[in-house]
């Protein structure tokens, strides 16, 4: 028996899920890519391609969430089962895109450089209770332009688990695309056994960047897993109370949903996110607060509730000092 803690009951669950529709209806999202748009507008919403606005309707949730699945597996390069996410499975990876690393050496904070993410692939392939790989910091070595797919390149080459990883450009997709295909040989082996699970974050409040959106229909065609990143702020992007936090956690998670699986019905995806409180004295996101801790534990139980499989930036620490 595994226990649990619940910090939402059923009928506040159905009441914030049923505002968030609300939301999605009646103010709606900011969307900035055309294609988005026009497909969209193709399913029944109603666009405002100069405003770059969408108004959703409750038949295009419907859809979308019947579409969903509520599981799906990775595989590392070798095409090995290592994730089900299903019913209450828990995996662990890495946090993600640190700026800075503290050097072992001399014990200082200074930039990291591609010798160090190669010895933390080596280092996260040999820990068992790590099941993936993530993208955890920029080699500041390289060209920006390719920091992201040489991210994923160095996973590949020098590590076995599969990646939690992202894009920062509409282009370089291709190169993270064509990276994998090398791994699987065709696109078929791909979304039969993908290995890799890409961030798509919309922008808070109720925004979907251009890059972010297109990383959605890009992932979605080939049925490259994607994890939802909604980031709403407590008291600044977001209302002050975590309920109405969460209410606009599930209204921009839902409107990614339905992009995802109007572009390909069935496209695997993550209901998950990395909201926080919003610290005005300091104008900082405690990603270690006991409430920070609380959001995320209850958005998880809404995507539970929806039959989806979770994420959570979860069990961090805003500690300056080991």
């Amino acid at each position: 028996m595994r226990p649990s803690v619940k910090f939402l009951n059923d009928n506040l669950i159905k009441q914030i899920i049923s505002e968030a529709r609300v939301i999605l209806n009646k103010i709606g999202v900011e969307i900035h890519n055309d294609e988005v748009l026009a497909m969209l507008a193709d399913h029944g919403a109603a666009v405002d391609n100069t405003k770059k606005h969408v108004l959703f309707k409750d038949e295009l949730i419907d859809r979308a969430l019947d579409s969903s699945k509520n599981a799906f597996k990775l595989y590392n390069i070798y095409g090995d089962e290592t994730h089900h996410f299903t019913q209450d499975n828990v995996y662990f990876t890495p946090g993600s895109a640190a700026l800075n690393i503290l050097d072992y050496d001399t014990g200082q904070m200074r930039k990291p450089v591609t010798d160090d993410y190669i010895k933390y692939v080596k280092l996260v392939n040999q820990l068992e209770n790590i099941q993936s790989q993530s993208t955890a910091f920029i080699p500041s070595d390289v060209n920006d332009n390719i920091s992201d797919s040489y991210r994923l390149f160095l996973s590949l080459l020098f590590g076995e688990k599969p990646v939690i990883t992202g894009t920062f450009t509409i282009d370089s997709f291709n190169v993270m695309r064509d990276l994998q295909l090398a791994v699987r040989g065709s696109r078929e082996e791909l979304a039969a056994k993908p290995l890799a699970v890409f961030s798509c974050c919309p922008t808070s409040p109720l925004k979907w960047s251009d890059v972010t959106s297109q990383n959605v229909l890009d992932c979605s065609r080939l049925m490259i897993p994607i994890e939802f990143i909604s980031m709403p702020l407590s008291g600044f992007m977001a209302p002050v109370s975590l309920t109405g936090t969460l209410i606009q956690h599930t209204a921009e998670t839902l409107s990614g949903v339905v992009i995802n699986q109007l572009a390909n019905p069935g496209a695997p995806f993550l209901y998950g996110g990395s909201p926080a409180i919003f610290d005005i004295r300091y104008e900082t996101t405690p990603m270690g607060a006991i409430e920070t801790m609380m959001i995320d534990c209850a958005y998880n139980e809404i995507g539970k509730f929806l039959d989806l499989p979770t994420q959570a930036y979860i069990s961090l620490s805003d500690s300056k000092a080991l």
